[in-house]
């Protein structure tokens, strides 16, 4: 396949496009089959209305290659019939192979995570329990640590299948022998559910050929997630007066806590762990209450999604955050810090090599994803801080499109959002509505920013 950047897309209309759609979303995976394949889908065949490029390589991914060819037909565009029939039949291939392995997975799957259990670790039924939090990822504890350090009678769970090591009990610890073969049957039940809803969802986004070739990158997610809602279950019966915490927001964990508590007539309030998309997801935001980082975003999404579960709350937030009275008043360094991204690091480069030409001086704060020898190698000058919390003491904070925006002007930092490339504008512009936040400044120039700074 040509290699040919999604980023020319990203303007309004393309994003306004991506929103007007009709999926109403039946299986967990709704989001994600948006999201991460049905947007891809558009943007192949917003390329491909500019470019002359046609072919797709043999050695391309199978859903790659069945996304391209579904948008070449979209596009008007011919592909030979032995490419397309020799693609079908190897997605349906892979799909009944997937179909059984899931299956299988998700019946074993109990059986191994109970020989992994700790001794003495049985969740144990409590009526006057009130709180259990749902964690799934070092920053949704981040984002929830606080209100579990605040919680009275409260459970932390944590899903450890990946080996995740944060504080709280795993929540397969609901999972004996004396339950494990009727969690096993019913988590194959639920398995084989989420292959039909998934396939019926990837049908209506993608088409036929591209929902089959979904699957094999599904099945350990499906038979993992099958699971989860099992122990899920149990974990609601041992709780019934709790009200249940997630940091999870638009997955298909976020839909399935949101299904069964809605279900089981729980409230689910989301503290989410990163920035709020301004996609409008087929299978909408998790919770009957969301906690978003601004009233902007807040807004936004009661108007987006038509509901009235968006709140912003200024001491929510902060505890998100962590910042308290301490982190507000903690003193400035005057200096100026540039937090970079790993993706797209080209335009990284861009922005410290006009900053450095323009006699700015400053430092950079790298992304955890990205290779320190990288920066020094190209910027031996430019000093790099490697502690986060001292390079959110900078006086100004400049970043592309990050949650880094919104808590360095939280902690009263300057925090400014250099968007020069159309890609970063369009996501701080339309796709992230909480760094449209009049507490962020926007330069979309190189001038504009040395007039902010």
């Amino acid at each position: 396949m040509e290699n040919i950047s999604p980023d020319t897309c990203y303007t309004e209309d393309f994003i306004d496009r991506l929103n007007n759609h009709n999926f109403g979303g039946i299986s967990d995976y709704s989001n994600e089959i948006f999201l991460y394949h049905y947007v891809r889908l558009q943007e192949f065949s917003e390329l491909l209305k500019s470019s002359d490029c046609s072919r797709v390589s043999f050695f391309a991914r199978l859903l790659d290659r069945s996304l391209f060819i579904r948008a070449n037909a979209e596009t008007g565009n011919q592909v030979p019939l032995i490419t397309r029939i020799l693609t079908t039949f190897l997605s349906f291939f892979v799909f009944v192979l997937s179909f059984f392995s899931i299956i299988f997975l998700a019946f074993v799957l109990p059986f191994y995570l109970v020989r992994r259990k700790e001794p003495g670790s049985t969740l144990e039924f409590d009526a006057d329990r009130q709180a259990v939090f749902l964690i799934r990822s070092k920053a949704a504890y981040q984002k929830c640590r606080l209100s579990i350090d605040r919680a009275i009678s409260a459970v932390t769970l944590v899903d450890n299948f990946g080996g995740l090591n944060l504080p709280g009990s795993s929540i397969y610890s609901v999972i004996g022998w004396k339950n494990i073969l009727r969690i096993s049957i019913i988590s194959a039940f639920h398995a084989l559910r989420d292959i039909r809803n998934t396939l019926i969802d990837g049908r209506v986004m993608l088409g036929n050929t591209c929902a089959l070739a979904l699957f094999p990158n599904y099945v350990k997610r499906i038979a993992h997630k099958a699971v989860y809602e099992s122990c899920l279950d149990e974990v609601i019966l041992l709780s019934p007066c709790a009200v249940f915490y997630t940091g999870d927001k638009d997955d298909r964990f976020a839909l399935l806590q949101t299904r069964v508590c809605h279900r089981e007539k729980k409230e689910l309030v989301c503290l989410p762990h990163g920035l709020e998309y301004g996609f409008r997801f087929p299978g909408g935001l998790a919770g009957s209450t969301f906690y978003c980082f601004t009233p902007e975003a807040a807004s936004f999404l009661n108007r987006l999604y038509q509901e009235d579960k968006f709140f912003y709350v200024s001491a929510v937030v902060d505890a998100m955050y962590g910042v308290d009275g301490e982190n507000q008043s903690a003193e400035k360094v005057e200096c100026i810090c540039f937090f970079t991204e790993p993706r797209d690091p080209e335009i990284n480069y861009l922005i410290m090599n006009e900053l450095a030409a323009r006699g700015v001086r400053f430092f950079i704060k790298l992304h955890p994803l990205e290779n320190t020898n990288d920066y020094k190698s190209r910027f031996p000058d430019i000093e790099q801080i490697e502690n986060l919390d001292e390079a959110m003491r900078s006086s100004v904070c400049i970043a592309r499109k990050s949650t880094i925006l919104l808590e360095a002007s939280r902690r009263g930092v300057k925090a400014i959002a250099l968007l020069v490339n159309n890609k970063d504008r369009a996501y701080v512009m339309r796709i992230f509505p909480s760094l449209c936040s009049e507490n962020i400044f926007k330069a979309f120039t190189f001038d504009e920013l040395q007039d902010l700074l």
